[in-house]
């Protein structure tokens, strides 16, 4: 095996573990135990970030970021909440959900964007970015009349997610060309500017006094150490796919990086159908695999519709990643 091809799949199994870890582990914490704590989980997951940030930075492992600052962080604030309301109502939908069905209805996030993109943007909607619309929605039909375990709570909070998954992705694309950042400066900023909302929510809104009461009793010590190590573990994992990602890019092309987000899908739904109790029907599996071919051909369309544009014509910044939850395709 060449060192070249060494190079090349090394970031790519990263990314791939990395986006898979995530997603599951994210899933377990919000489901498996007594208490559902998302803004505790995020508040770890942001602190794991910006301490592993840091430390990588100081060991000269290629992570560089911009120094926080007074402008830079007033111009990106509002978008850091946007992104803290994103995440917690995608918790919220993961807590509810089984995560083949998270990932099919998470589609729907991309026509919102595609849409709000043609409004703020004046981007292009071509036909064939339609015909992965209609999959994405014959897909998530197909999900919901199989969902064997309907949760009413669960669809409620998916709307709000792909709602502010996509009023998030348009307005950072927006505001991130005033501040001009690069590769770790937005999970830098995102993280640090966000981590003491995520610590007074948790504080205000979790039931901090119930969930030292049930753990303080011994019989529940097993539960309490499956949820440090999965809360440590998400921690990681935040950092490993914030540092996974660019690298990924950098060392094949933007071309190869969406189609590995399109195709990571399918491991996602295949490993959480394997790990998780969730009943399985035919239907939520021809589901999974309508997404899985809307989100191919969605990416195949914006390859095409980015190799048609000239490249002083492109309005828009380089795509960057929405969310830990669910990692998408950065063809977005």
């Amino acid at each position: 095996m060449s060192s070249s091809l060494v190079q090349t799949a090394v970031p790519i199994v990263a990314y791939c573990a990395s986006s898979i870890t995530m997603t599951l582990v994210n899933k377990l914490v919000l489901s498996s135990f007594q208490f559902h704590m998302v803004f505790f989980m995020l508040a770890i997951q942001a602190f794991g970030s910006v301490a592993l940030m840091v430390l990588a930075n100081r060991l000269g492992l290629n992570v560089k970021y911009r120094a926080m600052n007074i402008p830079d962080a007033k111009t990106w604030f509002p978008v850091a909440c946007s992104q803290a309301f994103m995440l917690y109502t995608g918790g919220k939908a993961l807590e509810y959900l089984n995560v083949p069905l998270f990932t099919v209805f998470k589609n729907l996030t991309i026509i919102a964007v595609a849409y709000g993109e043609k409004w703020v943007f004046s981007a292009a909607v071509t036909s064939l970015m339609l015909a992965s619309f209609g999959l994405m929605v014959l897909s998530s039909i197909v999900g919901a009349w199989n969902d064997l375990t309907f949760n009413g709570w669960g669809y409620f909070w998916m709307s709000f997610n792909c709602l502010a998954s996509a009023i998030f992705v348009i307005h950072m694309r927006k505001v991130i060309k005033q501040v001009n950042f690069k590769d770790f400066d937005t999970v830098y900023f995102n993280n640090l500017l966000t981590l003491p909302l995520y610590v007074v929510l948790s504080v205000v809104q979790e039931n901090w006094s119930g969930f030292f009461f049930y753990y303080s009793d011994n019989a529940h010590n097993a539960e309490l150490h499956s949820f440090i190590r999965g809360m440590l573990i998400s921690g990681v994992a935040a950092f490993a796919i914030s540092y996974c990602s660019p690298w990924c890019l950098r060392t094949t092309s933007s071309t190869t990086y969406s189609m590995i987000g399109a195709l990571n899908k399918l491991p996602i739904a295949i490993f959480a159908m394997m790990w998780f109790p969730d009943p399985v029907s035919a239907g939520g599996v021809l589901a999974v695999l309508l997404g899985f071919g809307a989100g191919l051909v969605y990416t195949h369309a914006k390859n095409v519709q980015k190799r048609d544009v000239p490249q002083g014509a492109q309005v828009l910044p380089p795509p960057i990643a929405m969310d830990r939850l669910d990692q998408p395709d950065s063809s977005k």
